[in-house]
């Protein structure tokens, strides 16, 4: 995880909304997430266990709330609420939008 927190305050600094994720299916979950006005996805970890996934989507998201980095993620539920157990890969991803676009 302390390899991922700071890819995640690098995203921060340049985008104005960051959201964190975790999937089973990235492509299908950024077509989904591109209507709502998403920019880009970054598939930051894949895990082959689904409570892995969950447990560092809720570390990231907590950490993002607790740092108070100037642009504040736009999670706002705990995490793990999306994944099935029946996959073998999981991705802990962001997403980016730039409100200034």
């Amino acid at each position: 995880m302390h390899y991922i927190k700071p890819i995640l305050d690098g995203y921060r600094s340049h985008w104005d909304s960051v959201y964190v994720g975790v999937t089973t299916e990235p492509k299908l979950r950024y077509k989904q997430h591109t209507r709502n006005g998403w920019e880009q996805m970054v598939v930051l970890y894949e895990a082959y266990r689904a409570d892995i996934a969950i447990d560092l989507e809720r570390d990231l998201i907590d950490y993002a709330h607790r740092c108070r980095f100037r642009n504040p993620i736009t999670n706002i539920n705990p995490g793990g609420e999306s994944l099935s157990t029946k996959e073998t890969s999981h991705f802990l991803y962001i997403l980016l939008k730039d409100k200034r676009l």
